[in-house]
């Protein structure tokens, strides 16, 4: 018997020949007792098959599937979660492009298993080469888990989801794990909801690996080019800033609407008119602000305010946006 804890490393592909071998070699090398890679080619017309086929008689056993058909990018993912084994504990997602450090699982789990409540746990990454700054306190491993969604939508910690460890018990009680409306924060919104019930565990330790690649799909359609992130963060404040703010929730949103509609300023200044703005006009709307001369004269006095020090602006979630 083993008495680690099962865990299933799950990845879902689609065309990723160009780095799938150096992801599934990094699986390979963890140096964690008991796990599974759970692969979904989401039917892939490179050479995907070929790669994973490699790696049949690894250290680390595969449960590879294949869709017939090419799904949309977070119906794979829900689908590639459904093949985790019932009997797994603990689930940690890794992107097709993506790698982990050989301790990586290791080190997650091993701080999961001191709390029973904690259902999520992040750690520090690379990106570019270089650590990333992630804010959460050094002094602390663990934080509860309205605590973590109010720092996360203020960016004084930062979670990256696909970078995570999920206990599969707290995953369960959300089907599908990855929900609409969001297009690219979708793995975000997944984590702070479990967040609503369990505890946030992170590791101060440079545990995985980011590649940025403008040929991937999930760069061509969800990048930092279509703004989709400071849209999907609108959302966020309104599903989970009640919770996290308590009574402050009210004037951190206004606070937020200020800031997005100064951005849309600017893009339109940029762009040289409204093309490409119509879902941030929508999201606007939807949140009982249709975007106007009103909505602009409040932004423009409130950055008039910070300019004279009286008012600060939104440093919050997505901040880099």
């Amino acid at each position: 018997m083993n008495a680690s804890p099962f865990v299933a490393v799950v990845t879902p592909v689609y065309n990723g020949e160009k780095f799938l071998d150096e992801t599934m070699r990094c699986v390979q090398a963890l140096t964690y007792p008991n796990l599974v890679h759970v692969i979904l080619d989401n039917c892939s017309s490179d050479g995907t098959a070929e790669i994973i086929a490699r790696y049949t008689a690894g250290r680390v056993p595969l449960l590879v599937h294949r869709n017939s058909e090419t799904l949309p990018l977070r119906d794979n993912w829900n689908s590639a979660v459904s093949h985790v084994p019932e009997d797994a504990e603990y689930i940690r997602l890794l992107c097709a492009d993506d790698t982990m450090s050989p301790e990586s699982v290791s080190e997650m789990v091993a701080l999961a298993e001191t709390d029973p409540e904690i259902g999520v746990v992040g750690c520090d990454y690379r990106c570019f080469g270089e650590e990333q700054e992630t804010y959460w306190p050094e002094d602390r491993s663990v934080f509860g888990g309205i605590e973590a969604i109010r720092m996360t939508l203020l960016r004084e910690g930062i979670i990256i989801p696909i970078h995570t460890l999920v206990r599969k018990s707290v995953a369960d009680k959300r089907q599908p794990l990855f929900q609409p409306p969001l297009q690219s924060a979708f793995d975000l919104d997944t984590a702070l909801s479990l967040l609503t019930h369990s505890k946030f565990g992170f590791v101060h330790k440079s545990l995985g690996f980011i590649r940025v690649d403008d040929s991937t799909v999930t760069n061509q359609k969800f990048g930092p080019k279509t703004r989709a992130w400071t849209r999907e963060a609108l959302y966020l404040m309104n599903e989970y800033g009640p919770k996290a703010f308590g009574s402050d929730y009210e004037k951190r949103l206004l606070q937020y609407r200020r800031y997005y509609v100064r951005r849309i300023l600017k893009w339109r200044k940029e762009d040289g008119g409204d093309q490409n703005l119509e879902r941030h006009f929508e999201a606007l709307k939807n949140a009982g602000w249709p975007f106007n001369w009103v909505l602009v004269a409040d932004a423009l006095m409130d950055w008039g305010m910070q300019r004279l020090g009286v008012r600060r602006n939104w440093s919050g979630y997505p901040g880099w946006q």
